[in-house]
């Protein structure tokens, strides 16, 4: 029995060959890109116009909803960016309107922390950053018009649509998977994400829209804002350091495409090439190789021109590099507050709703 049973084991822990993992982390990649791009064609053969590539955008969110959060979480992110699309792009009118959705946006994500559903559900202020500093252009004449009715109708369309068919699209895949449930933080916690991301958010959203022609890629920091804040202050660092190296090394790669290709259908269609190979690279555990390809694909599939693809590899970086010593900044002082209250013996040991200065239990005896 014994000498059965040692083959059987040794067989079963050989281990799959690079080759073979990749070739079906990239067949995984590519059946994802495609139904990400399925409802940009649907949506541009509605419209006929370029704004309808957002809805892939958008799949990203409602993808990334549902396996963080579950379906319901994802239908009702769907609902919530198809409605939150015209109001951002409204809201980005003036640096006061658009910096206090951005904070709506910001605490909403903050409160979610507590149950854990912060990542289900960060996209949103991400995209909506682009709405509100940079939308889209609509019409012959390749303008925003932020009061347009019908403009506002169908940016709010497309998102919606791109959304909700990733989220059943994605159920359906992955319905025999066991995903992980959220995992809920302690308020000591989500207190300080919270208050970083809605400050650094926000401020940098009224700033932006101060000089939106000059800033037009400001969205960069938002989202660099967003996507290095962590709930605690572990993994920040490791996190930084390779976003910024990974996006440092794409903005590389946009300026060789920018040099060599100038047909907007040719970029696009690269973006879709590098979307491939991001998602492929995001299933590794080397984050920085991850950023760099997926640099390339977000600014290719966003550049409304050749000469605009030059500028957002240029602003990604910089922006990119301003975020990350925001974001840096906060976490030192957050950790350095919370090491200072522990030592004072002022940090709260209990994670219970205050009232009054007091806590719920010492309030009721």
């Amino acid at each position: 029995m014994t000498s059965q049973s040692t083959p059987g084991k040794a067989a079963g822990s050989v281990k799959r060959p690079v080759y073979a993992t990749l070739g079906r982390r990239l067949v995984v990649a590519i059946a994802l890109t495609v139904l990400l791009v399925i409802p940009t064609l649907v949506m541009f053969a509605v419209t006929r116009e370029s704004a309808a590539t957002w809805a892939a955008g958008a799949g990203i969110a409602g993808a990334a909803a549902v396996v963080a959060g579950g379906v319901e979480v994802g239908i009702l992110t769907s609902l919530v960016i198809g409605l939150l699309t015209p109001i951002s792009i409204v809201a980005g009118g003036t640096p006061v309107t658009g910096g206090a959705i951005m904070a709506l946006m910001c605490l909403t994500v903050g409160r979610l922390s507590r149950f854990g559903l912060n990542r289900s559900t960060l996209l949103v202020p991400i995209f909506m950053a682009w709405m509100i500093i940079d939308p889209p252009t609509w019409g012959p004449q390749h303008t925003v018009d932020r009061s347009d009715g019908s403009y506002l109708a169908w940016m709010g369309v497309i998102f919606f649509v791109g959304s909700i068919f990733a989220v059943f699209a994605f159920a359906f895949v992955l319905r025999k998977l066991k995903l992980p449930a959220p995992k809920p933080h302690s308020r000591r916690e989500s207190v300080p994400y919270t208050t970083t991301i809605t400050v650094l958010a926000t401020v940098a959203t009224f700033i932006v829209l101060h000089d939106p022609a000059k800033h037009y890629a400001g969205a960069w920091l938002i989202a660099t804002i967003l996507v290095l804040s962590q709930v605690g202050d572990v993994g920040t660092v490791r996190r930084t350091v390779g976003r910024v190296v990974g996006t440092l090394v794409g903005s590389l790669l946009v300026l060789v495409i920018m040099w060599q290709v100038h047909s907007l259908a040719v970029i696009y269609a690269i973006g879709l090439v590098f979307a491939v190979a991001a998602i492929t690279a995001k299933f590794s555990p080397h984050y920085w190789i991850y950023m760099a390809l997926i640099t390339p694909t977000v600014v290719c599939m966003n550049a409304s021109s050749s000469s605009q693809l030059a500028s957002l590899g240029e602003r990604r970086a910089v922006d990119t590099l301003l975020g990350a010593a925001l974001v840096l900044l906060a976490a030192a002082l957050t950790v350095g507050y919370s090491h200072w209250q522990q030592r004072r013996g002022t940090a709260a040991m209990a994670d219970e709703p205050v009232i009054l200065g007091q806590s719920l239990a010492s309030s009721t005896t």
